[in-house]
Protein backbone atom coordinates (compact mmCIF):
# COMPACT_ATOMS: atom_id res chain seq x y z
CA UNK A 1 0.00 0.00 0.00
CA UNK A 2 1.24 3.41 -0.77
CA UNK A 3 1.61 6.18 1.50
CA UNK A 4 1.67 10.19 1.47
CA UNK A 5 2.20 10.68 5.76
CA UNK A 6 4.49 9.02 8.01
CA UNK A 7 3.51 8.71 11.81
CA UNK A 8 -0.01 9.70 12.12
CA UNK A 9 -0.43 13.02 13.09
CA UNK A 10 -4.35 12.57 14.89
CA UNK A 11 -4.47 9.43 16.65
CA UNK A 12 -8.39 8.81 15.99
CA UNK A 13 -10.43 6.24 18.38
CA UNK A 14 -13.10 5.01 15.52
CA UNK A 15 -13.33 4.55 12.04
CA UNK A 16 -14.56 7.88 9.91
CA UNK A 17 -15.94 5.27 7.43
CA UNK A 18 -16.36 1.61 7.61
CA UNK A 19 -12.99 -0.73 6.90
CA UNK A 20 -12.94 -2.57 3.82
CA UNK A 21 -11.71 -6.20 5.41
CA UNK A 22 -8.68 -7.36 4.65
CA UNK A 23 -7.71 -10.75 3.18
CA UNK A 24 -3.95 -10.50 4.84
CA UNK A 25 -3.38 -11.78 8.33
CA UNK A 26 0.16 -10.99 9.38
CA UNK A 27 0.91 -12.49 12.83
CA UNK A 28 3.84 -10.08 13.76
CA UNK A 29 3.36 -6.33 15.13
CA UNK A 30 5.49 -4.79 12.40
CA UNK A 31 5.04 -3.34 9.01
CA UNK A 32 7.82 -3.64 6.23
CA UNK A 33 8.38 -0.06 4.75
CA UNK A 34 10.68 0.79 1.56
CA UNK A 35 10.66 4.27 -0.58
CA UNK A 36 8.11 4.81 -3.44
CA UNK A 37 10.35 5.66 -6.21
CA UNK A 38 7.82 7.12 -8.36
CA UNK A 39 6.96 10.79 -8.32
CA UNK A 40 3.55 11.76 -8.78
CA UNK A 41 3.03 14.67 -10.72
CA UNK A 42 0.15 17.33 -9.61
CA UNK A 43 0.44 20.23 -12.17
CA UNK A 44 0.06 18.07 -14.86
CA UNK A 45 -2.72 16.22 -16.15
CA UNK A 46 -3.47 14.83 -12.67
CA UNK A 47 -5.06 18.30 -12.01
CA UNK A 48 -8.61 19.77 -13.64
CA UNK A 49 -9.73 23.14 -13.82
CA UNK A 50 -12.60 23.30 -15.42
CA UNK A 51 -13.56 26.75 -16.90
CA UNK A 52 -9.53 27.47 -17.06
CA UNK A 53 -7.50 27.37 -20.02
CA UNK A 54 -3.84 26.23 -19.71
CA UNK A 55 -1.21 25.66 -21.28
CA UNK A 56 1.35 22.41 -20.33
CA UNK A 57 3.21 23.57 -17.24
CA UNK A 58 6.43 24.79 -17.07
CA UNK A 59 7.86 22.77 -14.62
CA UNK A 60 6.58 19.87 -12.55
CA UNK A 61 5.38 19.95 -9.10
CA UNK A 62 4.99 16.54 -7.65
CA UNK A 63 4.25 14.47 -3.84
CA UNK A 64 6.18 11.50 -3.04
CA UNK A 65 4.85 8.60 -0.39
CA UNK A 66 6.56 5.84 0.59
CA UNK A 67 5.41 2.01 0.64
CA UNK A 68 4.48 -0.21 3.51
CA UNK A 69 3.28 -3.43 3.84
CA UNK A 70 1.40 -3.56 6.97
CA UNK A 71 0.91 -7.68 7.45
CA UNK A 72 4.04 -8.53 5.89
CA UNK A 73 5.21 -12.04 5.03
CA UNK A 74 8.02 -14.13 6.32
CA UNK A 75 9.50 -13.18 2.59
CA UNK A 76 8.51 -9.63 2.99
CA UNK A 77 10.65 -8.49 6.01
CA UNK A 78 13.60 -10.89 5.14
CA UNK A 79 13.92 -8.33 2.08
CA UNK A 80 13.12 -5.20 3.68
CA UNK A 81 15.93 -6.30 6.41
CA UNK A 82 19.11 -7.13 3.58
CA UNK A 83 17.28 -3.80 1.33
CA UNK A 84 19.31 -0.61 2.63
CA UNK A 85 17.04 1.39 1.61
CA UNK A 86 14.06 -0.60 3.46
CA UNK A 87 13.26 -1.21 7.09
CA UNK A 88 11.34 -3.01 9.12
CA UNK A 89 9.08 -1.23 12.29
CA UNK A 90 7.04 -1.60 15.00
CA UNK A 91 3.34 -1.36 12.99
CA UNK A 92 2.09 0.77 15.53
CA UNK A 93 4.79 3.98 14.55
CA UNK A 94 2.59 3.50 11.74
CA UNK A 95 -1.01 3.43 12.83
CA UNK A 96 -0.73 4.86 15.93
CA UNK A 97 -1.96 1.92 17.82
CA UNK A 98 -5.47 1.41 15.31
CA UNK A 99 -6.33 -1.46 14.04
CA UNK A 100 -4.60 -1.86 9.77
CA UNK A 101 -8.19 -1.94 8.31
CA UNK A 102 -9.14 1.01 10.41
CA UNK A 103 -6.41 3.16 9.65
CA UNK A 104 -6.41 2.52 5.79
CA UNK A 105 -10.24 3.56 5.61
CA UNK A 106 -9.09 6.77 7.71
CA UNK A 107 -6.11 7.79 4.85
CA UNK A 108 -8.71 7.44 2.57
CA UNK A 109 -10.53 10.41 4.31
CA UNK A 110 -7.77 12.04 5.29
CA UNK A 111 -6.10 12.40 1.45
CA UNK A 112 -9.90 14.13 0.59
CA UNK A 113 -9.98 16.57 3.35
CA UNK A 114 -6.56 17.52 2.86
CA UNK A 115 -7.04 18.14 -1.04
CA UNK A 116 -9.90 20.55 0.08
CA UNK A 117 -8.12 22.36 2.69
CA UNK A 118 -5.32 22.57 0.34
CA UNK A 119 -7.27 24.13 -2.93
CA UNK A 120 -9.01 26.31 -0.32
CA UNK A 121 -5.30 27.37 1.03
CA UNK A 122 -4.60 28.10 -2.54
CA UNK A 123 -8.09 30.09 -3.41
CA UNK A 124 -6.88 32.41 -0.16
CA UNK A 125 -3.51 32.93 -1.35
CA UNK A 126 -5.02 34.09 -4.70
CA UNK A 127 -7.48 36.42 -3.43
CA UNK A 128 -10.63 34.33 -2.94
CA UNK A 129 -12.87 34.72 -0.21
CA UNK A 130 -12.75 31.39 1.40
CA UNK A 131 -16.67 30.43 3.49
CA UNK A 132 -16.56 27.38 6.23
CA UNK A 133 -20.07 25.70 6.11
CA UNK A 134 -21.07 22.70 8.48
CA UNK A 135 -23.58 21.15 10.45
CA UNK A 136 -21.40 21.35 14.05
CA UNK A 137 -18.66 20.01 15.65
CA UNK A 138 -17.64 16.25 15.54
CA UNK A 139 -15.55 15.70 18.64
CA UNK A 140 -12.19 13.50 17.10
CA UNK A 141 -10.33 13.23 20.60
CA UNK A 142 -11.33 14.07 24.09
CA UNK A 143 -8.86 13.90 27.41
CA UNK A 144 -8.99 11.78 29.82
CA UNK A 145 -10.46 14.12 31.97
CA UNK A 146 -13.40 15.40 30.38
CA UNK A 147 -16.29 13.53 31.07
CA UNK A 148 -20.06 13.72 29.64
CA UNK A 149 -18.95 13.52 26.14
CA UNK A 150 -17.66 11.06 23.52
CA UNK A 151 -15.98 10.54 20.13
CA UNK A 152 -17.67 11.01 17.42
CA UNK A 153 -20.63 13.05 19.34
CA UNK A 154 -21.67 16.00 17.13
CA UNK A 155 -21.82 19.46 19.12
CA UNK A 156 -24.63 21.63 17.44
CA UNK A 157 -25.53 24.25 19.93
CA UNK A 158 -23.52 26.07 23.02
CA UNK A 159 -26.08 27.32 25.72
CA UNK A 160 -28.83 27.11 22.76
CA UNK A 161 -26.85 29.27 20.22
CA UNK A 162 -26.15 27.12 17.50
CA UNK A 163 -22.67 25.89 16.41
CA UNK A 164 -21.94 25.23 12.55
CA UNK A 165 -18.50 24.67 12.86
CA UNK A 166 -15.36 23.80 14.38
CA UNK A 167 -14.52 27.49 14.17
CA UNK A 168 -17.74 28.49 15.33
CA UNK A 169 -17.58 26.38 18.09
CA UNK A 170 -14.07 28.12 19.51
CA UNK A 171 -15.80 31.28 19.49
CA UNK A 172 -19.02 30.40 21.35
CA UNK A 173 -16.65 28.69 24.26
CA UNK A 174 -14.69 31.67 24.38
CA UNK A 175 -14.55 33.88 27.47
CA UNK A 176 -17.30 30.99 29.17
CA UNK A 177 -16.06 29.51 32.23
CA UNK A 178 -18.70 26.51 32.11
CA UNK A 179 -21.02 25.90 29.35
CA UNK A 180 -24.28 23.85 28.49
CA UNK A 181 -24.29 21.86 25.29
CA UNK A 182 -26.54 20.41 22.48
CA UNK A 183 -25.17 17.04 21.27
CA UNK A 184 -26.34 14.78 18.75
CA UNK A 185 -24.78 11.43 20.05
CA UNK A 186 -22.59 9.59 17.36
CA UNK A 187 -23.99 6.43 18.56
CA UNK A 188 -27.27 7.03 19.01
CA UNK A 189 -30.36 6.86 16.49
CA UNK A 190 -30.49 9.72 14.12
CA UNK A 191 -32.12 12.67 15.29
CA UNK A 192 -31.58 12.03 19.21
CA UNK A 193 -30.22 14.63 20.85
CA UNK A 194 -28.35 15.05 24.47
CA UNK A 195 -27.74 17.65 26.80
CA UNK A 196 -24.13 17.82 28.55
CA UNK A 197 -22.99 20.22 30.98
CA UNK A 198 -18.94 20.85 30.91
CA UNK A 199 -16.58 23.24 32.55
CA UNK A 200 -13.20 24.29 31.82
CA UNK A 201 -10.43 22.38 33.64
CA UNK A 202 -7.40 24.04 35.80
CA UNK A 203 -5.51 24.59 33.13
CA UNK A 204 -7.89 26.32 31.18
CA UNK A 205 -8.22 23.92 28.55
CA UNK A 206 -11.81 22.72 27.59
CA UNK A 207 -10.01 19.21 26.53
CA UNK A 208 -12.08 17.82 23.42
CA UNK A 209 -10.53 18.14 19.81
CA UNK A 210 -13.20 18.76 16.84
CA UNK A 211 -13.96 19.15 13.16
CA UNK A 212 -16.39 20.31 11.11
CA UNK A 213 -19.20 17.81 10.67
CA UNK A 214 -20.08 17.57 6.84
CA UNK A 215 -17.46 20.20 6.14
CA UNK A 216 -18.18 22.45 2.72
CA UNK A 217 -15.36 25.03 1.35
CA UNK A 218 -17.19 27.76 -0.48
CA UNK A 219 -14.59 29.89 -2.70
CA UNK A 220 -13.84 30.94 -6.31
CA UNK A 221 -11.51 28.23 -7.46
CA UNK A 222 -12.68 24.94 -9.76
CA UNK A 223 -9.76 22.12 -9.06
CA UNK A 224 -9.75 19.11 -8.91
CA UNK A 225 -7.36 16.01 -8.83
CA UNK A 226 -7.18 12.62 -9.92
CA UNK A 227 -5.10 10.11 -7.74
CA UNK A 228 -4.03 6.69 -7.53
CA UNK A 229 -6.48 4.54 -5.91
CA UNK A 230 -3.70 2.94 -3.05
CA UNK A 231 -2.79 6.39 -2.23
CA UNK A 232 -3.70 6.92 1.47
CA UNK A 233 -2.97 10.05 3.75
CA UNK A 234 -2.99 13.82 4.43
CA UNK A 235 0.42 15.15 3.75
CA UNK A 236 -0.69 15.57 -0.38
CA UNK A 237 -1.84 19.05 0.77
CA UNK A 238 1.15 21.07 0.08
CA UNK A 239 2.24 19.56 -3.60
CA UNK A 240 -1.93 20.43 -4.36
CA UNK A 241 -1.95 23.53 -3.07
CA UNK A 242 1.02 24.70 -4.94
CA UNK A 243 0.00 22.94 -8.31
CA UNK A 244 -3.21 25.17 -7.75
CA UNK A 245 -1.43 28.20 -7.27
CA UNK A 246 0.45 26.88 -10.55
CA UNK A 247 -2.00 26.86 -12.78
CA UNK A 248 -3.92 30.05 -12.28
CA UNK A 249 -0.76 31.86 -12.20
CA UNK A 250 0.76 31.09 -15.69
CA UNK A 251 1.96 27.82 -14.90
CA UNK A 252 5.58 28.83 -14.23
CA UNK A 253 6.19 28.07 -10.08
CA UNK A 254 8.34 25.48 -10.69
CA UNK A 255 9.78 26.82 -14.06
CA UNK A 256 13.18 25.11 -15.01
CA UNK A 257 12.91 21.44 -13.53
CA UNK A 258 10.96 19.12 -10.91
CA UNK A 259 9.57 19.81 -7.43
CA UNK A 260 8.68 17.71 -4.85
CA UNK A 261 6.78 19.02 -2.00
CA UNK A 262 5.43 17.04 1.15
CA UNK A 263 3.49 18.39 4.24
CA UNK A 264 -0.60 19.19 5.06
CA UNK A 265 -1.68 22.40 4.42
CA UNK A 266 -4.71 23.27 6.36
CA UNK A 267 -7.08 25.93 4.93
CA UNK A 268 -5.52 29.03 6.17
CA UNK A 269 -2.46 28.13 5.05
CA UNK A 270 0.08 26.46 7.66
CA UNK A 271 1.87 23.87 6.85
CA UNK A 272 2.13 21.12 8.84
CA UNK A 273 4.10 18.50 10.04
CA UNK A 274 4.60 14.91 8.27
CA UNK A 275 6.56 11.71 8.95
CA UNK A 276 8.58 9.40 7.13
CA UNK A 277 10.77 12.45 5.20
CA UNK A 278 13.69 10.18 5.19
CA UNK A 279 12.30 7.60 3.34
CA UNK A 280 10.93 10.54 0.95
CA UNK A 281 14.27 12.03 0.52
CA UNK A 282 15.62 8.56 -0.36
CA UNK A 283 13.14 8.05 -3.26
CA UNK A 284 13.81 11.94 -4.14
CA UNK A 285 17.48 10.85 -4.16
CA UNK A 286 16.86 8.94 -7.27
CA UNK A 287 15.62 11.14 -9.36
CA UNK A 288 18.29 13.64 -10.85
CA UNK A 289 15.99 16.20 -12.15
CA UNK A 290 14.82 17.26 -8.72
CA UNK A 291 15.85 20.83 -7.83
CA UNK A 292 13.94 21.28 -4.63
CA UNK A 293 12.34 19.41 -2.07
CA UNK A 294 9.85 20.97 -0.07
CA UNK A 295 9.47 19.71 3.65
CA UNK A 296 7.51 21.34 6.46
CA UNK A 297 9.77 23.12 8.87
CA UNK A 298 7.32 21.70 11.68
CA UNK A 299 9.22 18.26 10.73
CA UNK A 300 12.02 19.41 13.05
CA UNK A 301 15.57 16.60 12.70
CA UNK A 302 13.08 15.06 9.97
CA UNK A 303 14.55 17.90 7.72
CA UNK A 304 18.23 17.69 8.72
CA UNK A 305 18.16 13.49 7.90
CA UNK A 306 16.33 14.91 4.77
CA UNK A 307 19.23 16.96 3.84
CA UNK A 308 21.88 13.81 4.83
CA UNK A 309 19.73 11.52 2.52
CA UNK A 310 20.29 13.75 -0.41
CA UNK A 311 23.39 15.27 0.22
CA UNK A 312 23.13 18.23 -2.19
CA UNK A 313 21.68 16.68 -5.08
CA UNK A 314 18.45 18.97 -4.25
CA UNK A 315 18.04 21.63 -2.30
CA UNK A 316 15.54 20.89 0.72
CA UNK A 317 13.84 23.85 2.14
CA UNK A 318 11.49 24.00 4.72
CA UNK A 319 8.68 26.14 5.07
CA UNK A 320 5.77 27.06 7.70
CA UNK A 321 3.39 28.18 5.06
CA UNK A 322 1.92 27.86 1.81
CA UNK A 323 2.81 32.06 0.92
CA UNK A 324 6.49 30.97 2.25
CA UNK A 325 7.04 27.76 -0.40
CA UNK A 326 5.37 30.11 -3.14
CA UNK A 327 7.75 32.65 -2.38
CA UNK A 328 10.89 30.78 -2.35
CA UNK A 329 9.50 28.86 -5.77
CA UNK A 330 8.81 32.00 -7.47
CA UNK A 331 11.44 33.58 -6.13
CA UNK A 332 10.36 37.16 -5.04
CA UNK A 333 7.65 38.21 -2.45
CA UNK A 334 3.98 36.84 -2.89
CA UNK A 335 2.36 40.08 -2.86
CA UNK A 336 -1.45 38.40 -3.44
CA UNK A 337 -4.12 39.16 -0.46
CA UNK A 338 -3.60 37.92 3.17
CA UNK A 339 -6.60 34.89 4.22
CA UNK A 340 -8.33 36.32 6.88
CA UNK A 341 -9.36 32.68 8.38
CA UNK A 342 -6.82 32.02 10.60
CA UNK A 343 -8.30 28.96 12.36
CA UNK A 344 -6.64 25.47 11.44
CA UNK A 345 -8.79 22.89 10.37
CA UNK A 346 -8.29 20.87 13.43
CA UNK A 347 -8.27 21.85 16.89
CA UNK A 348 -8.19 21.89 20.48
CA UNK A 349 -10.55 23.98 22.40
CA UNK A 350 -8.55 25.40 24.56
CA UNK A 351 -7.67 28.54 26.22
CA UNK A 352 -8.86 31.60 24.47
CA UNK A 353 -10.99 34.07 25.71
Amino acid sequence: MRFDAGQTTWNLPSPLRAPAASRRRGRLPVAAVRPDYELIPMNGSRLETPGLERGAPAGAICAVSYRAELRPSTWELLSHLVDPQAAVVARSRLTGGRPVDEYEAAGLDDSMWSLESATAAAAGLLGEPVRELGRGAVIEALRDDTPGLRCEDVIIAVDGRTVETAVHLRGALAGLDSAELTVLRGSARPGSLSKVKISRHPDGAWGIRVVTADRVLRHGIDARFSLPGDLRGPSLGLACALSVVDAFTGGRLAAGGVVVATGTVDMTGRVGSVGAIEFKARAVRAHPHVRRFVVPAESGADVDDARRVLGGRAEVVAVASLAEAVEVLCGFRWRGRQVTHRSPDRQWVSTVR
